[in-house]
């Protein structure tokens, strides 16, 4: 047998179930990657990283805008605005956005 294979790899070649990609490094990258996932599965929400920052803008017609970061110090992404602020709501992007698409009541796309 060979060298063990990991869990991202496991996915990525169709060996066992799909896994997590592996971690982007930079805060921008995660958003990035965040922002695409949210722009593919809900509608009426434009998710806007402006270039040069670390705060994803999620904008939606008619209501005010939320924003989100992504915390080194916790690996995780987080509120950062509102009521709560600095409350995780994910440590992929994947739980992320299933937590934006529930608390904003996002229809999907």
């Amino acid at each position: 047998m060979g060298a063990p294979v990991s869990e991202s790899e496991r996915g990525r070649w169709g060996t066992g179930d799909a896994a997590e990609p592996p971690a982007s490094t930079s805060p921008g990258e995660r958003l990035t990657e965040l922002a695409l996932l949210v722009s593919r599965r809900f509608s009426n929400v434009a998710p806007i990283l402006p270039h040069g920052t670390e705060i994803l803008h999620l904008i939606r017609s008619g209501k005010g805008p939320h924003y989100v970061v992504w915390a080194r110090h916790r690996c995780a992404y987080l509120w950062y605005c509102g009521p709560d602020h600095g409350a995780q709501i994910g440590t992929t992007a994947n739980q992320a956005a299933e937590t934006i698409g529930r608390t904003l009541g996002l229809p999907p796309a």
